[in-house]
């Protein structure tokens, strides 16, 4: 009997529920756990994004599919948009036949047509690997330690636990952050009433906290918190001073042994200050999320130009990126030239690298050391880049 295949494309509204079913199999249930991946990502599984849901059919059944979430960001000021990948997955009867394969490169397709500028895959693999993502963008790991950091406070504060009665209070403090999402109204009303949340096996509920200073709300605190008293700071804005002291607090309030959180390389305040209340950060860098690639470089280099300008001055103007037909990029400073030889080597320097990658990973990192950009723009290169990347946080996908 001969297979009709269809796809890759993107989903139709009555095909949603089969979706849901197919990565909850792959996800949850096959590994003893609850279907709970609409509940955990609803702004991925519903029938607004239902285009970003890219599937292949088998004999009118889905049996792979890969998701997209688009949005925007801000790069202290530079509005770039974001695409990111996840839930990639093929029915375990359908595998090896490059159903996965074929689903990420339409995704990316898509992705370059939408004019998205970031690609972030929550995962690392060959995969991705084969389709030019690097392990690109870094921060340092932290794990604060209930039994280190208590009766240790930097300011007396209260904590509210809010579940988005007072949303406008977090967005309030959300847009003083330099390095963030543009997030609708309606995607933090969803994300701060979410509740399940898997981890390595572990279930996860949520609580957002809003941190009070006298009368003023000046940062906030979004806690993954599980039974056996371990947590995830899985996003956080505003005041550092205010966010480490309700951190304190919450974890002897609530009786939660240990909390691990991830530190953008760009967020000194936070690093410094972690340090000095005896939380234990990470001496080397890690990937800030999975991997990542560009899209669109022009566009995109456009949309950073300002933040370039103030990196560099006026040079920046001057500065060019093109992508060749062959996946090569050329980058120009006046007649001054540099070829970097494949998407992944481009990430590494917007981006930059982080310092640690389990040995696992090392495969996908750079096998030799690059040539030396030379001349004057090296120095630009070297003043402009890295810069800075998103964690997910609330975004997850």
């Amino acid at each position: 009997m001969s297979e009709h295949i269809e796809g890759p494309r993107g989903a139709k509204k009555e095909e949603l529920e089969e979706i849901i079913n197919l990565v909850n199999l792959v996800f949850r249930t096959s590994r003893g756990m609850r279907p709970t991946m609409q509940e955990e990502f609803p702004l991925l599984f519903n029938e607004g994004n239902i285009d970003n849901l890219r599937i292949i059919k088998v004999n009118g059944r889905v049996v792979s599919h890969v998701g997209i979430f688009e949005c925007m960001a801000s790069i202290c000021g530079c509005l770039i948009k974001i695409g990111m990948i996840g839930s990639v997955c093929t029915h375990p009867e359908y595998r090896g036949r490059g159903f996965a394969t074929r689903l990420v490169k339409d995704a990316l397709e898509k992705m370059r047509r939408d004019g998205v500028h970031v690609v972030m895959i929550s995962g690392i693999r060959t995969l991705y690997d084969r389709a030019g993502c690097a392990i690109a963008g870094y921060c340092y790991e932290a794990v604060a330690e209930r039994d280190k950091i208590k009766e240790r406070s930097f300011v007396n504060v209260d904590v509210e636990l809010d579940k988005g009665d007072k949303v406008q209070e977090y967005i309030r403090i959300y847009e003083g952050e330099g390095v963030r999402y543009i997030r609708p109204l309606e995607h933090f009303k969803i994300l701060l009433s979410g509740s399940a949340w898997h981890a390595s096996g572990i279930i996860y509920e949520r609580y957002p906290y809003l941190v009070k200073i006298n009368d003023s709300y000046l940062a906030y605190l979004v806690l993954h918190i599980a039974k056996n008293g371990s947590g995830l700071l899985v996003e956080y804005a505003g005041s550092r001073l205010a966010i480490l002291s309700a951190l304190s607090k919450i974890m002897m309030d609530h009786d939660v042994g240990s909390v691990r959180f991830k530190i953008p390389w760009w967020d000194e305040e936070m690093l410094v200050l972690s340090r000095k209340m005896g939380i234990k950060v990470a001496e080397m860098s890690t990937a800030i999320n999975g991997t990542m690639r560009l899209l669109n470089v022009t566009e995109f280099l456009e949309s950073i130009r300002p933040y370039l300008v103030e990196r560099v001055g006026e040079r920046a103007y001057e500065l060019t990126i093109e992508e060749t037909d062959n996946e090569k990029y050329v980058i120009s400073y006046k007649d001054e030239k540099f070829v970097l030889n494949n998407p992944k080597e481009l990430s590494w320097l917007i981006f930059g690298e982080p310092e640690y990658v389990n040995e696992v990973y090392r495969k996908f990192m750079p096998t030799r050391e690059y040539r030396p950009i030379r001349g004057e723009l090296a120095d630009i290169t070297r003043r402009a880049f890295p810069i800075p990347s998103l964690p997910y946080g609330l975004y997850y996908t």
